[in-house]
C-alpha cells in the first residue's frame, strides 16, 4: 500500500470508497495546481486501486490522493507537509505527501537490545520535555528532536536504558469543537486554544452540523496527541528544519543508541484499525527509523497483530495484556519482548505510600511481580494523573485550565498533601512531601518489575495539581528545569541515581525470574523473606503499615560482592522497631541509606545492635549485610 516511486514509474496503490472518479494528483516543485491522473476500472481490485503512472515522472516530488472532486493524504505516506506549523488550522487540500524518502547513513547503528530485567525507563513529550525556556536549550532547539539529543547525557547520567516517546507521527494537533460546544473554554491560557479566524465570536454550522469557515472558532489543542494521525510520517512540529524532520528523527534515534539508549514510540490506533495498516506502520517505523519497540494505546487487537507479526518478533511491544497462549502456542517466550504496561503497581504502592489500611498485601504482590513471558513495566505516574510532585502535594485535581469544568480527568489519584493542599512555604511540610517522594523512587527502584518515571519526575516537576494537561502546550504541560531547585525538590535527582546505581550492582535487586520465596539451595535463607518487628514473623494483617524485605545475595554467584539487603517499609504514622534476622557468621549489618536523612552515595554506616533496627515514622531503611560468610567446617571423629 502507499505510493512509491520505482525505477519504471511512480506506483500507486491506495484505498477509495468509490469505484469511479479516483486517482492521484503529482505535484512538481513549488507547484500549486498539480497534474491529475484518474484511474480506470481495470486497475481496480475491490476498493483498492493500484496503478503503475509510467513516463517523465522524474520531476515530481508531492502528491495528493483523490476522489470525487476532494483531495486528501495518504493514510501511508511517508513524510507530510503542511503541519510544521504547531497550532496551525490546515484544511486538507493544503497538504502535500513527499514521493521520495531521504537517503540516510545508519554508520554502525546497532539496537541495544537491553533485557527488561536490566532496563529502566523514561518517558517524555517530545515538545513539552525541552520547550521551556528554563531546559536550558537554544531557542531554536527548544520542542524539538535535537533538543531532545542535547539532553542524552542527562538521561544517561541518571541511568536511563529507553526512552519511551508519546505520540510523534504526523497528526493535526487541532480538535474541531463539537456542536454546542464551539466557544468552551472561557479565559483560557495560551497554548490551549487557539483561533481558527474572524472576529465575531460566533460559529456557523451547516445543515448537517459542519462547522463553516466563518467567525472565530476556539479550537483546543490535543498536545499530547493520542488520536489517528498519518501512522508512517514523523511529526514535522517536532522538527528545527520540518523539511528535515525525518533526518532530525533519525539523528536523535542514532545519537541515543550510541549510548545505550533504547528508543520506544508510542501508538493510538482506534478500534477499527486494518492490520495491514498497523504492522506496515510499525515495520516502517523499526526498518527506517530502528525504533526499538512500540507501546500500543488504544485498539486492543493492535497489539496482538503486532506481536504475531514474524517481521517484529525482536522488537520490544507493550500493552495491558496479552493472549500468550495464542501468541507463543503453549510454549515459553524464547525472549521477553512483550510487557505489561498495567497500573497495578501504581495503585498499590499509591494506597501503601499514603498510610491506607489494607495495602500491605496488594503492595508486596506488585513488587513481586515478574512473569516468565513476557515484562512488567513499574511506574508510580505515567502522563496520565499527577506527577511525582503532585501526588504529595495534591489530594484533589486541579483541571480547570482544561475548559471542561474540573470534570476530565481520573478523581481516583490515591494522593495525599503531606497536610496542606497546594503550594507552601513551611518547612515541615515541604520535608515530608521530599521524603516521600523519596519513599516512593525507593519502593520503584526495588520492585522485580522494570522501573519506569515521567520525565522531570525525578527533580519534582509539577503541573500545579492539573492531571489531565492533554491540552496545555504552555507552562504547565512543558517540564520546568527550574523546579529542581525549588521547594521540596533539591537532592531528588541524586537520591535517584543512588537508587539506579545500587539496583544494577546487585543482581539480586533486578532478576530475569519471580522470586521463589523459599531456601532452594539449601543456604540456610530463602531468596526473598519478610519480616516485622519479629524476624521471619511479618505482620500481614489489614492495619499492617510495615514490612521489612529481606534479599539473600548467596544466590547471585555471579556476584563479586554476594551481599544481603534488608529494606525497613514504614508507612506509619510513628516509628516502628523492626527485629533484624541473623546473617551468616562473618557477615554485619550496615544503614546505607535513609530516606529520613538520605545521602546520595554508598557510604555505610554501622549499627551496634544487630538484632533490631528503628525506622521513622514514615520512612524507608535500606540495610545491606556486608563480610564473607565464615564457612563451617566438620571435625573428624579418629579412634
Amino acid at each position: 500500500m502507499g505510493v512509491k516511486r520505482t525505477s519504471k514509474g511512480i506506483r500507486v496503490c491506495a484505498t477509495f470508497q468509490s469505484r469511479k472518479n479516483c486517482g492521484i494528483k503529482l505535484y512538481k516543485k513549488n507547484d500549486r495546481e498539480g497534474t491529475l491522473v484518474t484511474f480506470s476500472e481495470e486497475f481496480r481490485y475491490g476498493k483498492v486501486f493500484c496503478a503503475l503512472i509510467t513516463g517523465d515522472t522524474d520531476e515530481y516530488t508531492g502528491y495528493m490522493l483523490y476522489e470525487n472532486g476532494t483531495l486528501f493524504a495518504d493514510p501511508y505516506a511517508i513524510y507530510v507537509e503542511g503541519y510544521d506549523k504547531w497550532g496551525k488550522l490546515v484544511k486538507p487540500e493544503d497538504c502535500r505527501c513527499r514521493l521520495d524518502e531521504s537517503d540516510y547513513d545508519w554508520g554502525q547503528d546497532k539496537f541495544p537490545r537491553t533485557k527488561y530485567e536490566d532496563s529502566f525507563v523514561y518517558t517524555l513529550h517530545v515538545r513539552g520535555y525541552t520547550k521551556s525556556p528554563s531546559s536550558g536549550i537554544e531557542l531554536k532547539k527548544r520542542g524539538t528532536y535535537k533538543g531532545l539529543i542535547e539532553k542524552i547525557s542527562y538521561l544517561k547520567s541518571l541511568g536511563v536504558t529507553a526512552v519511551e516517546l508519546m505520540p510523534a507521527y504526523e497528526m493535526n494537533v487541532l480538535e474541531v469543537p463539537k456542536k454546542g460546544n464551539a466557544n468552551n473554554g472561557g479565559n483560557m491560557p495560551e497554548g490551549s486554544f487557539k483561533h481558527s479566524g474572524g472576529t465575531s465570536g460566533k460559529v456557523m454550522y451547516s445543515e448537517n452540523g459542519a462547522i463553516k469557515n466563518s467567525g472565530s472558532v476556539r479550537q483546543k489543542i490535543n498536545f499530547w496527541g493520542y488520536k489517528e494521525g498519518f501512522y508512517f510520517a514523523p511529526r514535522t512540529a517536532y522538527a528545527m528544519d520540518s523539511q528535515n524532520a525525518d533526518l532530525e528523527f533519525k539523528d536523535m534515534v542514532k545519537e541515543m543508541h550510541k549510548n545505550g539508549i533504547e528508543v520506544i514510540m508510542q501508538f493510538f490506533f482506534e478500534e477499527n484499525a486494518k492490520e495491514d495498516l498497523v504492522c506496515a506502520a510499525i515495520r516502517h517505523w523499526v526498518f527506517n527509523y530502528h525504533i526499538d519497540g512500540v507501546h500500543m494505546k488504544g485498539s486492543y487487537l493492535a497489539p496482538a497483530m503486532v506481536a504475531q507479526d514474524p517481521a517484529l518478533s525482536d522488537i520490544k511491544i507493550w500493552y495491558y495484556g496479552f493472549d500468550y497462549g495464542r501468541i507463543y502456542g503453549g510454549k515459553k517466550a524464547d525472549v521477553r519482548t512483550l510487557a505489561e504496561f498495567k497500573p497495578d503497581f501504581m495503585y498499590a504502592s499509591r494506597r501503601f505510600l499514603k498510610g491506607d489500611d489494607n495495602s500491605l498485601g496488594d503492595f508486596i504482590r506488585a513488587m513481586l511481580e515478574n512473569s516468565e513471558n513476557a515484562g512488567t513495566v513499574n511506574y508510580l505516574c505515567d502522563y496520565e494523573g499527577f506527577r511525582l510532585a503532585d501526588l504529595v502535594s495534591y489530594e484533589h485535581k486541579r483541571n480547570e485550565t482544561n475548559g471542561e469544568n474540573n470534570s476530565d480527568g481520573t478523581d481516583n489519584n490515591l494522593s495525599w498533601n503531606c497536610g496542606m493542599e497546594g503550594r507552601t512555604r513551611r518547612a515541615a511540610i515541604l520535608n515530608l512531601r521530599a521524603k516521600q517522594i523519596r519513599n516512593a523512587l525507593t519502593m520503584l527502584m526495588f520492585s522485580q518489575g522494570t522501573p519506569m518515571i515521567f520525565g522531570g519526575d525525578e527533580f519534582g516537576n509539577s503541573q500545579d495539581g492539573n492531571n489531565n494537561p492533554y491540552c496545555q502546550d504552555n507552562a504547565t504541560g512543558w517540564v520546568d528545569w527550574s523546579q529542581a531547585e525549588k521547594g521540596c525538590n533539591p537532592g531528588i535527582t541524586a537520591y535517584l541515581k543512588f537508587l539506579v546505581a545500587l539496583r544494577f550492582k546487585y543482581k539480586i535487586l533486578h532478576e530475569s525470574k519471580a522470586f521463589k520465596l523459599m531456601d532452594y539451595k539449601a543456604c540456610g535463607y530463602p531468596d526473598l523473606s519478610y519480616h516485622g518487628i519479629e524476624a521471619w514473623r511479618p505482620d500481614l494483617s489489614n492495619y499492617s503499615h510495615s514490612i521489612g524485605m529481606l534479599y539473600c545475595g548467596l544466590y547471585e554467584k555471579a556476584d563479586k560482592e554476594q551481599d544481603f539487603f534488608y529494606i525497613a517499609y514504614n508507612m506509619h504514622w510513628n516509628p516502628v522497631t523492626f527485629a533484624l534476622p541473623k546473617l551468616p557468621e562473618g557477615m554485619t549489618w550496615q544503614v546505607l541509606n535513609d530516606t529520613e536523612e538520605p545521602s546520595d552515595n554508598f557510604k555505610m554506616s554501622s549499627i551496634k545492635d544487630q538484632t533490631k533496627i528503628e525506622c521513622s515514622e514514615r520512612s524507608v531503611k535500606i540495610l545491606i549485610g556486608i563480610g564473607k560468610p565464615v564457612k563451617k567446617t566438620t571435625k573428624k571423629m579418629t579412634k
